[in-house]
């Protein structure tokens, strides 16, 4: 005989409480101690229970699947999303498009969403502040990680790519046309891209024994770009000014081409730039931007294939996957010394 599925009963004994209080937890009512509340949902991995109130989100009559957005700004958005919508259209699914920018920042905020909303599951594009909130909301409800992972947490699936090798490509690039003065524009480091991004650039110049200049380094806060024009324009108004900017965005980077045309430098004799992502954009400014591919719609794709297969099979494992990205040169830099010569 096959081995008998875990039961409340069972939960409750491994969590030391009551059937009532794991039944208050399962159905969301009354209020809970965070340490029980932790003891059950333990008990609950640890005995591969799922409850019938949560297997139902991922039963037939659900086929909604909700994608969090940090914002409907960004271009790179866009490919993603189309890629998601594609896989779920091709499995029988609809999609609802959540913008949250900074508005869900608690695991309430995400519960009341599951609550009042028939989902299948969720595809999160956004940074999670908290890895407790992505546990909770995984717990509740099937969920894949689009983009944006948790880095030390293997238990929800995600699409991605190395973003430090990414931005090592890129500026070892940079070095290789002989620019020793590269500048970095990044958005805020409260986003995984973000900080490994950086991490990668500030590795490249280490290695080529090049000096991290902290006032060749910007922060903005959103994928804006008049914010990084007005920005980039003030640093390369200085006399000491870098002759190479690695943008972590193609918008970043367009603004760096344009801002450098205002001042009256020439692209990419006074100043090579690199961009990041390979949207259309890229090739909409004169010279074109030189930028790292990443695959956005295959992103969006296979991460939409995951968590279809996390609703179908509760059960199934999580899997983390990489995807590779390319370097495309175009006129924004100059070729490498050795190609010259």
């Amino acid at each position: 005989m096959g081995k008998q599925k875990p039961t409340i009963q069972d939960v409750a004994d491994m969590a030391d409480v009551s059937i009532a209080t794991v039944s208050r937890i399962i159905n969301n009512k009354g209020n809970i101690k965070p340490s029980t509340l932790e003891k059950v949902e333990l008990a609950m991995k640890e005995l591969n229970f799922i409850p019938k109130t949560l297997s139902m989100l991922s039963e037939a009559q659900s086929k909604i699947i909700m994608v969090c957005v940090p914002n409907l700004d960004n271009p790179f958005n866009s490919p993603v999303l189309e890629g998601i919508h594609r896989c779920a259209h091709a499995n029988g699914y609809h999609v609802l498009i959540l913008e949250t920018r900074d508005r869900y920042s608690r695991s309430e905020d995400f519960e009341e969403l599951i609550r009042n909303n028939s989902i299948a599951g969720m595809v999160i594009m956004s940074n999670m502040p908290q890895q407790k909130i992505l546990e909770d909301l995984s717990f509740r409800c099937p969920t894949v990680m689009c983009s944006e992972y948790a880095e030390n947490y293997d238990r929800v699936s995600y699409v991605s790519i190395d973003d430090s090798a990414a931005s090592r490509k890129a500026v070892d690039y940079l070095i290789s046309t002989g620019r020793e003065k590269i500048s970095l524009i990044n958005t805020n480091l409260s986003f995984k891209y973000a900080r490994h991004r950086e991490k990668g650039y500030r590795q490249a110049l280490e290695q080529a024994g090049l000096p991290v200049r902290p006032e060749w380094i910007i922060h903005l806060s959103t994928t804006d770009y008049k914010l990084a024009f007005s920005n980039i324009y003030h640093m390369l108004s200085q006399a000491d000014r870098p002759d190479a900017i690695f943008a972590t965005s193609d918008v970043y980077g367009v603004a760096a081409i344009n801002a450098a045309h205002e001042l009256g430098l020439l692209v990419p004799e006074d100043l090579s730039v690199v961009g990041f992502d390979n949207i259309d954009l890229s090739v909409m400014c004169i010279p074109p931007l030189t930028t790292i591919e990443q695959p956005c719609f295959q992103i969006g794709y296979q991460s939409c294939e995951l968590l279809i297969d996390k609703i179908i099979n509760p059960a199934s494992s999580s899997k983390q996957i990489l995807l590779n990205t390319e370097l495309i040169v175009r006129g924004s830099t100059l070729l490498p010394k050795a190609a010259e010569s």
